[in-house]
């Protein structure tokens, strides 16, 4: 029952990530109608993707707390350094999130040179990720014994994972 809830958890932490994603490639692509402006619908659904992105990282420690088994001594420990690694691993998000928006908004429009920079810019982030989790991996073994950190990455990389599927099914593939 556990895993279950916990995939059932994860299927719909993937589906608000693609939701978010869907929004703000539909943000990139819209034109005023109805009396609203452009600017006005991007700002709405800038707003939405906002609270989207909350809601996922919130279910992701939702997840990642029913799968850690830690005793109250190792949450008091793991929890903030958690919250940290959180916190800058969302600056990364947001970092990716805005590639893909500049992927939607010139979409029909890309050349060699647009489509270059993109790659550039999604290797970087992904450098900076690899780079923050490897820090943290020191952070957490200060804390926590190592297979209890390994423990953590495994459960990080699978909601990872997951999430990434999602969002990768929802970008067409550039023509």
């Amino acid at each position: 029952m556990r895993k279950g809830i916990c995939f059932a958890g994860t299927i719909g932490l993937a589906l608000a990530v693609a939701l978010a994603t869907s929004v703000a490639a539909q943000t990139a692509g819209s034109q005023a109608t109805g009396g609203r402006t452009a600017a006005e619908k991007q700002a709405d659904n800038e707003k939405l993707v906002e609270l989207l992105r909350k809601d996922v990282r919130a279910q992701k420690s939702d997840i990642v707390a029913k799968t850690m088994k830690l005793d109250a001594a190792q949450a008091a420990a793991f929890w903030p350094v958690y919250k940290a690694y959180d916190d800058e691993r969302a600056a990364i998000g947001t970092e990716r999130l805005q590639i893909i928006q500049d992927l939607a908004e010139h979409f029909e429009s890309l050349n060699d040179t647009n489509a270059k920079g993109l790659l550039d810019r999604a290797f970087a982030v992904e450098e900076k990720r690899l780079a923050l989790e490897k820090r943290y991996k020191d952070e957490f073994l200060k804390v926590l014994p190592a297979k209890t950190v390994a423990r953590f990455f495994q459960v990080d990389n699978r909601i990872n994972n997951l999430i990434n599927l999602e969002l990768s099914s929802q970008i067409p593939l550039v023509n």
